[in-house]
């Protein structure tokens, strides 16, 4: 690994910590003070459209994401799918508060699950990478 090369690996984790991070400041910040549901209803599941989110990051992360080649079109969607992680929190704040505390967990796990150290194929020699 150049050094070039490695200094873009370490933008990968840099983003992934920094969202990371920042999942539990805003957790922590605005976590007390979401409104409370309206009608908390035990046997309303419309609070599963919160999984969305996870659900797609998910499938970027593992079905999408080891196809790519291309270590730019990889940061793209590798940023997409943490945003999309990070959405699952927020839909957890703002729309389904009675859940919070549960959308946060999957948010988190959606972005532990993006740890960059499959992006070191990326930057790789050619004569080191996996034969495809």
């Amino acid at each position: 690994m150049t050094n070039e090369s490695k200094q873009q690996w370490i933008v990968w984790w840099v983003l992934w910590a920094a969202i990371l991070t920042d999942m539990f400041v805003i957790y922590h910040f605005l976590g007390g003070t979401a409104a409370p549901s309206r009608s908390p209803s035990l046997d309303s599941l419309s609070w599963l459209a919160g999984l969305a989110p996870f659900v797609i990051s998910s499938i970027i992360r593992w079905v999408v994401l080891p196809r790519i080649r291309n270590a730019q079109a990889a940061l793209v969607l590798f940023i997409f799918g943490l945003a999309m992680s990070e959405a699952t929190c927020f839909l957890g704040l703002f729309i389904f508060p009675a859940h919070k505390q549960a959308l946060f967990a999957l948010s988190v796990l959606g972005i532990l699950q993006f740890v960059p150290s499959f992006a070191r194929r990326f930057f790789e020699p050619d004569d080191k990478r996996p034969k495809t």
